[in-house]
């Protein structure tokens, strides 16, 4: 049994100053609340080798099979109404967006609440380490506090690459943080299966291409037949269903809001079936949208435009000027402070300059990521009932990859344990690991599906060789670690393009269960160095040679 610690599935929003020390209280700053995508305090990944392991989900269906489920369903009639729709746990939807309902009283969303209201956090705008304001807003001078405060940790840089993954396959879902790798959504209906799209393939395809042509401009590739395995951030649009298939409102579709893209991992919902592919398209785009941090707008050619009914019909696109962000009731309903950084007026936003300033522009991403295990060093042997502690240090020249840690028999070759590091804790820790020798092996993943490895051999109990505790700190010896700057494909990395499902698969052999454990009986560990069915993933171009990331 594996996976990281779960946060709780009851989401905390860190309003103004709560939980803060006193000389913060004192001074309060901005009004903020916390994204609750974000977590500033990531714990150890933990893989407990003494659990039991979860049984199999059942095969769902695959793309082709989408025409047998192809039927006449009425879409759900359009909600052009914003008033706030109440969700529990401190959310509210707003038309097609769910967010803090801090926000609509003013409060600007940014990652770490503690650190924008922190004694330490300087009055001057833009402060707080935030990376290359210059280069990236046109109205530097507007930045609040916490705006573009990007996290140090990898994985998390900008510019970044991302995926978008418009699942039209179905699953069951369940509350909680978002995570599109594990079917964790803050507006699922927990154990309620979300129907297969009932569009017909045709459709679904028309769609998906529509859907990038949107989104050509950065380095952000639209994949549809096959999911991406779990080690890779993205976005996961649900196709088809109802809003009442959600815990949302009525709506043409809904999306919570993630200002900077700090998650990476969101879920949004698209209730379409039978309206045109290019309809759908542009209600797709705009639930994307909001998880990208954008808001409605009254701007009538855009997929932000609030109702989707805007005034120009045909297939719509992101807007490349300042547009008047749509308000309820007088009050805030999108990321303001993003939009003083853009437009220099928290109520006007830039569609274009906002994804710009988080995602590379499209190109060809030619250097692939590497990573190391930096402890413990390579034949460490440990007492018996000792945890095993492995850290690593990814790298890629972007943003947006992901790693992981699998976990071999080193006689055998047997796949023991495999987890993805979704918080960035950097850091795996191994409990109830029997007596053996093993393999530790790291893998690294961008959007390009570049892969790059690095391993170890540890031992636990009597053993020769090795030193013992696990205290010494440092990487790999020069012997004992695999080629940490590209694919291995001896290393058996049992994730490098799997195409990897939550609760349903599309016919790879994979597990859907919270820690991405392999369910073949035998282990074998086995990958290949490419998506199985390569020209069945719609890509964008993506990445620039010779991109600097902000860190």
């Amino acid at each position: 049994m594996v996976g990281s610690k779960p946060r709780s599935t009851s989401f905390v929003l860190a309003v103004v100053a709560l939980a803060l020390p006193a000389t913060a209280l004192a001074n309060p700053g901005p009004k903020v609340v916390q994204n609750p995508s974000y977590n500033p305090s990531p714990e150890a990944v933990v893989i407990d080798l003494g659990a039991a392991k979860p049984a199999a989900p059942a095969q769902g269906p695959s793309f082709s099979d989408l025409d047998a489920y192809a039927k006449d369903t009425p879409d759900p009639v359009v909600d052009t109404d914003d008033t706030p729709h109440p969700l529990g746990n401190g959310l509210v939807q707003v038309g097609s967006m769910v967010m803090p309902q801090a926000m609509l009283e003013g409060a600007q969303m940014v990652p770490d609440a503690a650190h924008v209201l922190s004694a330490e956090m300087g009055p001057v705008a833009g402060g707080g380490g935030a990376p290359d304001i210059e280069e990236i807003c046109a109205f530097p001078e507007e930045v609040p506090p916490g705006i573009y405060d990007y996290d140090a940790r990898p994985g998390g840089e900008t510019p970044r690459f991302a995926t978008v993954y418009m699942n039209y396959l179905g699953g069951t879902l369940s509350t909680g943080a978002e995570n599109s790798a594990e079917n964790l959504s803050q507006i699922a209906r927990s154990g309620h299966p979300y129907p297969v799209y009932a569009g017909g393939e045709a459709r679904a395809i028309a769609a998906a291409q529509a859907v990038a042509v949107d989104f050509a401009d950065w380095a952000v590739r639209v994949v549809y037949e096959e999911r991406p395995p779990k080690v890779l951030p993205y976005t996961m649009v649900m196709m088809g269903g109802h809003w009442s298939d959600t815990t949302a409102g009525p709506s043409g579709g809904v999306a919570p809001i993630d200002c900077e893209d700090f998650g990476q991992r969101n879920v949004c919902y698209v209730f379409q079936n039978a309206s045109p592919a290019v309809t759908q398209a542009n209600i797709a785009s705009q639930e994307i949208g909001h998880t990208l941090g954008l808001g409605h707008t009254t701007a009538s050619d855009s997929v932000m435009a609030s109702g989707y009914a805007p005034t120009q019909g045909g297939d719509l696109g992101f807007n490349d000027s300042c547009a008047e962000i749509i308000t309820v009731q007088g009050q805030a309903g999108a990321c303001t402070g993003v939009n003083r950084c853009h437009c220099g007026d928290p109520d006007l936003q830039h569609d274009k300059n906002t994804m710009f300033a988080t995602f590379a522009e499209a190109g060809v991403d030619m250097v692939e990521p590497t990573i190391v295990i930096t402890d413990p060093p390579d034949g460490t042997t440990y007492e018996p009932g000792q945890d095993v502690i492995i850290t690593v240090d990814p790298w890629d020249d972007v943003g947006g990859y992901g790693w992981q840690l699998t976990l071999e028999d080193a006689e055998t070759g047997e796949v023991l344990a495999e987890a993805v590091d979704y918080d960035r804790a950097l850091e795996f820790k191994l409990i109830g690991v029997p007596e053996g020798s093993y393999r530790a092996i790291a893998m690294v993943q961008d959007h390009a599906d570049q892969t790059g490895t690095d391993e170890i051999l540890f031992t636990v109990g009597n053993a020769e060789g090795g030193s013992t505790g696990g205290d010494e700190s440092g990487g790999a010896d020069e012997t004992g670690a695999g080629d940490s700057s590209g694919t291995d494909a001896d290393a058996g990395t049992g994730g490098g393009s799997d195409a990897t499902d939550g609760d349903v698969t599309d016919g790879a052999d994979t597990d859907g269960d919270s820690g991405g454990q392999s369910d073949d009986a035998e282990g074998c560990g086995c990958t290949t160095d490419a998506p199985a069915h390569p020209a069945t993933w719609l890509l964008l171009p993506l990445g620039l040679l010779g991109l600097r990331r902000r860190r």
